[in-house]
């Protein structure tokens, strides 16, 4: 196919194709960011190099990354990749502010200064920053240039997920304003000349994502929003488009604005909306949804005027959609990042130019895990030699659970190395072999033969049991009134999407949930903000698709999205009859990590018990549980009484050991109300004299006491302050002390005082998500 809206004729690739790959901190990607070579803090390119892109990515453990990418002619970029599979010319920056970029939460939406453009000159007087959007609610702006945190716009009451600009009206000149989407059921306006907040649009349906849409009129601006809808009964309804209308009250001190809902369409998803974008070439609303299908709605009145559905098989949840391409460009498509591990790309060219040639249909992009974001490459790519000659927003970038950031395009002269192009389709198809496989030959001939099951007795009602019947492995039931198994069916892989299968080795409950047999019925537990918990039952029949089971089951319930992954995974991940504690610490008690022998379909070997030697994180494993108030203040009366023991008050040292009543009041009050403060990290600070009486208990409480402090310096190492760069020394001081005591304990101490060598091991394990002291610190360990 031939198009061309260059100087020089470019000849597209029918399909989009891998163009160049990111790891960020190794935590799953949530968002990303384009900012143009003029608005980055890196000095302008010779035009040898080429031009000089800045992406910035969120991920789900908090943290900022940078990349600086150059975009090289293809000539001189031939060689740089050869046997790399990452991308050339690719430099990545953590943390490029510093501490203060970290956040402490997952980062759910991202949106820099330089996507915003007009017809006039009031991009010319836009700040040189970028927001985010975090889980703790609080949006955060940081300086384009030092990527220090600016300021912080509080309001919302939960997870800010959607990012916007709302352009003002033409000629006017006057700067966009920003509007945010949250879990709180709010869209917020704020006025970016003095960021204060100018209208609250309430009444949504739960999480709510945002786009700007055209002004109005020579004095008002408009937005979208879409909601998820709430649960009536089993069915989720009320997901709505809402379009509406803002001016500006000039008779209000402070500066308010005045808004009119002008437009609603409700409950024509068969599902929760998930993203919403506006595209002004076409001049269309676009949404997706849990539905698998991505609608193309009128920017009047948000009607539907054409549904793009999956092509074929069950339709996965979309998460986010862009819009890329240009009619005069001869194409266009819409792009969605979907829950199961694919990217779906329909063409929408013809659609929109009634020309029956060229590239039509719809393409599917496997990735290795869950894609949580798309958007467009806009920034101009060079297609040939001459730096003048460019093409605008045909590119797309994915974020994706595995922590990398994909580059797509169809420009032939961009396309990636052989060596990256392998190692994207090597991870896809571990990701795909690894949710599918069945067992192996060698697998079903340890099992037990199928006819001397009589001879083997379950342990509970619903048991399941592998036997090996001739060649195959088939899963039983144990059926405690008649004393028999009862042959389920044949084991094989998932027949699900990219992200199928089933849980990990397990024995596990058969059971009824509202009328309803499954073949496990799984406990869930869920941490309530009054500290207490709330325990319930998900069901599960081995062959459906964890995902759409744990969306469900959230969707019934009515509960943060956020917990989307961690029941998918425990589903797929289970450890027998042990459940999950959703918004509590994965890594106590009964963990989701890895198990022994597993097979694709969840169920247990005979004799085979699972064990739990490593885990294993893609990125660092974090311990964060326990830092508010009611967690902090049980670690505080332990502290206080073993500091009023005889073992501490009565020593012969003691007047080395205790706590006086400044360090023991004063000192760790304030500590641990900073602590519990976690919506204040960027800005509060830790003082040494509270971190020299953290480290006193430490070294001279000995391991019978100093267990509650190991425990708070778990959580202080997570402050950005305490673990800076120059308390190195400090935290080497702590991390070596704690491994003395437990050196020191020897096998029989150690399994007296148990709670040591854990909490040193999550003390370590933090360190190195706190900063760059404490994280060097802990590297400096490992020696040991």
């Amino acid at each position: 196919m031939n198009h061309s809206n260059t100087t020089n004729e470019d000849n597209f690739l029918e399909e989009y194709a891998l163009s160049n790959q990111f790891l960020s901190d190794g935590e799953p990607v949530r968002c990303v960011a384009v900012r143009s070579s003029t608005s980055s803090s890196t000095p302008s390119t010779t035009a040898a190099d080429g031009p000089v892109l800045e992406l910035l990515s969120g991920s789900q453990g908090g943290i900022i990354s940078q990349f600086i990418v150059s975009l090289k002619k293809p000539a001189a970029a031939e060689s740089s990749t050869e046997n790399s599979s990452e991308s050339p010319a690719a430099a990545l920056n953590i943390q490029p502010g510093g501490p203060a970029t970290r956040h402490p939460h997952q980062i759910t939406a991202i949106l820099s200064s330089s996507s915003f453009s007009s017809d006039d000159n009031s991009y010319l007087a836009m700040p040189n920053v970028y927001i985010t959007g975090c889980k703790d609610g609080i949006i955060r702006v940081m300086d384009g240039l030092s990527h220090e945190l600016q300021r912080t716009l509080e309001g919302h009451s939960n997870a800010v997920t959607s990012l916007a600009w709302i352009p003002p009206p033409s000629n006017h000149g006057e700067l966009p304003w920003l509007v945010s989407g949250s879990w709180d059921g709010t869209a917020r306006i704020w006025d970016v000349a003095t960021w204060s907040c100018l209208a609250t649009l309430a009444g949504h349906e739960n999480t709510v994502s945002v786009a700007g849409l055209p002004p109005g009129d020579a004095t008002s601006r408009r937005v979208v929003t879409a909601s998820a809808g709430v649960a009536q009964g089993n069915v989720i309804r009320g997901h709505s488009v809402r379009i509406w209308t803002l001016t500006p009250d000039s008779n209000s001190q402070p500066p308010l604005v005045r808004y009119e809902l002008t437009a609603q369409t409700s409950d024509d998803h068969a599902g929760p909306i998930r993203d919403v974008c506006y595209d002004l070439d076409t001049d269309a609303i676009y949404t997706c949804s849990n539905d698998g299908t991505v609608k193309i709605r009128s920017v009047d009145d948000g009607t539907c005027l054409e549904t793009l559905a999956f092509p074929e098989g069950e339709a996965p949840m979309l998460l986010s959609l862009c819009v890329v391409g240009s009619l005069a460009g001869n194409s266009k498509a819409v792009v969605a990042g979907a829950e199961d591990g694919n990217v779906i790309v329909w063409n929408i060219f013809n659609n929109h130019t009634g020309n029956d040639a060229g590239n039509g249909g719809v393409q599917v992009i496997p990735h290795p895990g869950c894609v949580w974001n798309v958007t467009p490459f806009v920034d101009p790519i060079i297609i040939n030699g001459d730096n003048n000659s460019f093409h605008n927003n045909t590119d797309f970038l994915t974020t994706c659970h595995d922590g990398h950031i994909r580059h797509f395009t169809r420009h032939p002269s961009l396309l990636a190395s052989p060596s990256v192009l392998a190692s994207f389709q090597q991870s896809v198809e571990a990701h795909y072999a690894q949710h599918h496989k069945g067992p192996t030959a060698e697998e079903i001939a340890k099992l037990p033969q199928w006819e001397m099951n009589a001879l083997t007795y379950g342990r509970s009602e619903g048991q399941v049991q592998l036997f090996r019947k001739g060649d195959k492995a088939i899963a039983a039931q144990w059926s405690m009134d008649s004393k028999t198994w009862i042959e389920v069916g044949e084991v094989t892989g998932t027949n699900s999407g990219g992200s199928g299968g089933g849980g990990a080795p397990g024995t596990t409950q058969s059971g009824t949930i509202n009328g309803k047999f499954y073949q496990h019925v799984l406990p869930i537990e869920i941490d309530l903000p009054s500290g207490g918990v709330q325990t319930l039952q998900i069901g599960y029949n081995t062959g459906e698709n964890p995902f759409v089971v744990a969306q469900n089951f959230i969707d019934e319930h009515m509960l943060n999205q956020g917990y989307l992954g961690q029941i998918a995974d425990y589903i797929r991940q289970r450890v027998g009859e042990t459940g999950v504690v959703l918004g509590g610490d994965v890594g106590g008690g009964g963990a989701i990590g890895g198990a022994g022998n597993s097979f694709g379909n969840g169920v247990m070997p005979m004799e085979t018990t699972p064990t739990y030697n490593h885990l294993p994180m893609i990125g660092y494993k974090l311990f964060d549980s326990g830092i508010d108030k009611k967690g902090l203040g049980k670690v505080l009366q332990k502290i206080r009484e073993f500091n009023d023991s005889d073992a501490i008050s009565n020593a012969h040292d003691s007047q080395q050991r205790q706590l006086t009543p400044n360090e023991l009041n004063d000192l760790l009050d304030s500590l641990c109300n900073t602590l519990a403060t976690t919506n204040r990290y960027h800005s509060s600070t830790i003082s040494n004299t509270e971190l020299s009486t953290l480290s006193k208990m430490i070294s001279m409480w000995g391991a019978s006491h100093s267990f509650p402090a190991l425990d708070l310096a778990r959580m202080t190492v997570l402050h950005p302050d305490a673990a800076r760069e120059d308390r190195r020394g400090y935290w080497e001081g702590v991390l070596n002390g704690a491994l003395d005591t437990c050196l020191g304990l020897g096998n029989e101490g150690m399994a007296k005082e148990v709670a040591v060598p854990m909490l040193t091991m999550r003390l370590v394990a933090n360190s190195f998500k706190g900063g760059v002291g404490s994280s060097e610190a802990a590297r400096g360990l490992m020696d040991r």
